[in-house]
Parts: structure tokens; sequence; C-alpha cells
């Protein structure tokens, strides 16, 4: 089964998915597993997203 979830709680988003889609100005910007994009993303501004919120846990 596939579900699209849109969120705002980082920590659930790497605590639950397979993939994540970092989206910026309207477009898929990058995706990946959420390895990559909280822990080692490709691109400036998912880099730049990833330092300030990629670290959220799970509450």
């Amino acid at each position: 089964m596939t579900m699209l979830l849109a969120t705002h709680e980082m920590g659930f988003a790497r605590e639950v998915s397979s993939k994540v889609c970092f989206l910026c100005d309207g477009a898929v910007y990058e995706e990946g597993p959420p390895e990559q994009i909280f822990g080692n993303p490709t691109r400036d501004r998912t880099r730049a997203f990833s330092r300030a919120f990629g670290n959220a846990r799970r509450i």
C-alpha cells in the first residue's frame, strides 16, 4: 500500500517514511530516503533546511 502524507513534523516523517520529498517553491526540489534527505542532502536548500530541522525527533 502506498500513502502520501504532507507534514511539518520532521521527526515523524523521518521515522515512518521510506521516501521523503522536499518541496520548494511549489515543486519537488529533492527526493530520497529519509537518511539521505535529513542526513546527507545533495542540494543547497535541502541542506539548509536539514541543518535547521533535520535533527528533529518524534515527540
